[in-house]
């Protein structure tokens, strides 16, 4: 198109008179064609922090023919709006149902296990102290060598009852959509996240 370069002066113009509308679809005539401009929250962000970068940037807008078809563009860019804001108020919708069915599996006594580490493999254990309808408190416990594997290597499992440290945690399960499946998350007080001991041995490692 030879006036491809006169659009994109149209929608730099647009933009710096209509820029502080978030989220507005114009469309301007330039000669035969019409520039259709839709101005979104990121690009007046962008515009906004990088003002000489972005002068005149929106992520979205082009040009066509006639007025019948910038309308049909419009009420596509319309539609497709309205539909990305319905399918983010369905999912905040079944993330607060899925919240409030929420039963906490876990129970008193159970045991959870974090482990993390660059060049070597730390394993934490933790016992529940207390449930709570999205929440644990939970204590360190130690764990024990089962079986050397190679040098500086091994697997371990943790010792029930037998706390190392006085301080007790409480942590919060972050409720989420898996899917269609509701599923959590909890972070280790340590580092990384927790998750339930179900009686398998864990791998540890250190050193170089």
């Amino acid at each position: 198109m030879n006036n491809q370069y006169q659009i994109q002066q149209v929608v730099s113009e647009i933009y710096n008179q209509h820029r502080i509308q978030i989220d507005k679809i114009i469309s301007v005539k330039h000669g035969e064609y019409y520039a259709v401009l839709h101005i979104t929250p990121q690009s007046y962000a962008l515009q906004q922090k990088y003002p000489s970068r972005y002068k005149g940037y929106s992520n979205y807008y082009a040009t066509v023919h006639n007025l019948e078809q910038a309308e049909a563009y419009v009420a596509g860019i319309k539609e497709g709006i309205d539909q990305k804001v319905k399918t983010k108020q369905d999912r905040l919708a079944e993330k607060a149902k899925a919240r409030s069915e929420f039963v906490n599996p876990y129970k008193v006594g159970d045991i959870l296990y974090g482990s993390w580490g660059y060049d070597q493999t730390n394993v934490d254990f933790f016992q529940i102290l207390e449930v709570g309808n999205r929440s644990l408190k939970i204590r360190k416990i130690a764990g024990r060598s089962i079986e050397t594997t190679s040098w500086c290597s091994e697997y371990v499992e943790p010792v029930k009852d037998s706390f190392i440290k006085d301080e007790i945690h409480r942590v919060n399960l972050v409720i989420s959509l898996c899917g269609n499946n509701v599923c959590h998350t909890i972070k280790s007080p340590v580092y990384g996240g927790l998750y339930k001991h179900e009686g398998r041995p864990h791998h540890s490692s250190w050193g170089h």
